[in-house]
This record gives structure tokens, sequence and C-alpha cells, in this order.
């Protein structure tokens, strides 16, 4: 029997993931905020400015 290295068979690029996923939340939270803001001053903030809300 001949000795042999054993081969790493997992490939360690568990960063590029990682990144991937941080810039993916990332965008999903600022497309959230970007949202809420456009409901807030085109429709929440005329009101507000009218006195109708209260």
């Amino acid at each position: 029997m001949r000795n042999v290295a054993q081969k790493e068979w997992r490939v360690n690029r568990p960063s590029r993931r990682f990144r991937f996923e941080i810039d993916q939340i990332s965008l999903l939270g600022v497309l959230t905020v970007m949202i809420f803001a456009y409901i807030l001053f085109h429709f929440i903030y005329p009101i507000i400015s009218k006195g109708l809300l209260w």
C-alpha cells in the first residue's frame, strides 16, 4: 500500500458566499428603507402637513 496524502475534498471558499449574503441582506435593507421613506414622504407627510391626520 502506498503512502498517499489525503486530499482536501471540501473547497474552502466560505468568504465569497458569506460576502454575497451580506450584500444581499444590505440590498434588501436599503430597499425596505427606501420604500418606507417613499410612503412616508408621499402619503403620510402631506396628510400631516394639511392637518388631516390630527
